[in-house]
């Protein structure tokens, strides 16, 4: 196969913002985590070759997109795919915290959060610890991960293949930001800083958030937060999709705010900040999109 042929392969005409932004921030923390190796023998140098592999996926969704026209199920996927990558670089941005010279920063955030409100939200949410709340909390914080995707489908269907880019691309905007912001600003998160103050045990959806505590997140990655950065995109695509999905969407997310300061996942500087960078995200999304030479097809 010649370079010519290559490149009609992998239809570079047809990559798309957000596969653009998933494949040069893996390239981007790939770097990293080189250098990374070199000044601390960081472990994570063990991931290069995937994120190799990763990145020559992501080459190829253009082209098997194209081939899924007619399935209009199979198109969604493909469209939707760079949600997995930002969901992969979560992973990369955690291998790379201790990339600076800093200590953590949890005392600053600390400070502003009494700055701001007068007191710790997190200590005094302490007062409203109880089973089935701590139930109600963690619902709404592992239903986050799949009201990502129902969204996501939700405007593929009444919107069309444009508007969902431009929700995708808000996602990894915002998510990729806060990621950067995660090893320039690292903050180990209230549940380590505030140790003892741990919400009351609940039951089904408590003990999946143990499972994910201990499996998918790690110590770090608090500012801002990337939970509430994306929840806020997701308020305003619900918005943009139509009332159904506004008002069974908005209540969630709302909840899903609160729940990452009960949880004592986040400081409540962390959610604004995150919000900040949700709005601001959708904001440079749209600018993005609104080029002519941007534009998506179905």
């Amino acid at each position: 196969m010649n370079l010519a042929n290559f490149k009609d392969f992998i239809s570079f005409k047809d990559f798309r913002p957000s596969e653009k932004l998933t494949i040069f921030s893996i390239a981007f923390f790939s770097f990293l985590i080189i250098i990374d190796y070199f000044l601390h023998k960081n472990k994570s140098i063990y991931l290069l070759p995937l994120n190799l592999l990763i990145i020559i996926l992501f080459l190829l969704i253009p082209y098997w997109r194209n081939k899924a026209l007619s399935s209009s199920l199979t198109f969604f996927f493909l469209s939707a795919f760079p949600l997995t990558g930002y969901a992969y670089l979560y992973k990369l941005a955690g291998s790379l915290i201790h990339l600076l010279p800093s200590s953590w920063k949890d005392d600053h955030l600390a400070r502003i959060d009494r700055l701001i409100f007068g007191h710790s939200p997190n200590l005094t949410l302490i007062s409203f610890y109880s089973p089935w709340f701590t139930e109600l909390m963690m619902f709404a914080y592992v239903f986050y991960l799949p009201l990502v995707v129902i969204l996501a489908f939700w405007l593929y269907k009444r919107k069309g293949a444009e508007k969902l880019e431009s929700y995708i691309l808000s996602l990894g905007l915002a998510y990729v930001i806060c990621f950067i912001v995660f090893i320039l600003f690292p903050a180990a998160s209230p549940r380590f800083f505030y140790s003892g103050n741990q919400p009351a045990s609940g039951f089904l959806f408590w003990k999946l958030m143990k499972m994910v505590e201990a499996h998918g997140q790690y110590q770090g990655g608090s500012f801002p937060s990337a939970h509430c950065a994306a929840g806020s995109v997701m308020i305003i695509y619900a918005w943009q999709t139509g009332r159904r999905a506004f008002i069974l969407i908005f209540p969630l997310i709302i909840l899903f705010f609160i729940s990452t300061i009960y949880g004592q996942y986040h400081y409540a500087v962390d959610v604004l900040a995150g919000i900040i960078v949700g709005v601001l995200s959708c904001i440079t999304a749209e600018r993005i999109l609104s080029n002519p030479s941007k534009k998506v097809s179905a």
